[in-house]
């Protein structure tokens, strides 16, 4: 019966857990309507200005890290209209700094209505 429950685990994890662990990924929803993933490449070939967010001291200091998946709206001039949290960091210090870096982001006209960015928040250690 034990190794039988061992053995469920595992093909459980070979199936569900990739799907569950993978990351997120750049998607855009094009002008036209259909939607993609979006390569970082891609995606800032049609980027006129895109400031990464800056890690905010008080999330260093705190040792503060985290995943969050963010949805910028985009008008038909290609200007950031709205940026809203579709999975939240876990820490409201970091999701601002996605937000008022995303706010910021303009792209080539007429090119995205929607895109949806992860950005991964990790503390280095220096020695």
């Amino acid at each position: 019966m034990r190794n039988l429950r061992c053995i469920l685990i595992m093909v459980w994890f070979a199936m569900v857990g990739p799907a569950v662990f993978a990351a997120e990924q750049t998607t855009a929803v094009w002008s036209d309507g259909h939607t993609s993933a979006v390569s970082d490449e891609e995606l800032l070939r049609y980027a006129i200005s895109s400031p990464g967010p800056a890690f905010p001291e008080e999330a260093q200091k705190a040792k503060i890290a985290g995943n969050g998946l963010y949805e910028l709206r985009i008008n038909k001039a290609g200007a950031t209209t709205g940026v809203a949290i579709v999975k939240s960091s876990g820490s409201a210090v970091l999701d601002n700094a996605a937000r008022n870096a995303f706010k910021k982001w303009r792209f080539k006209p007429a090119i995205f209505t929607r895109v949806r960015v992860p950005v991964s928040w990790s503390v280095n250690r220096v020695r």
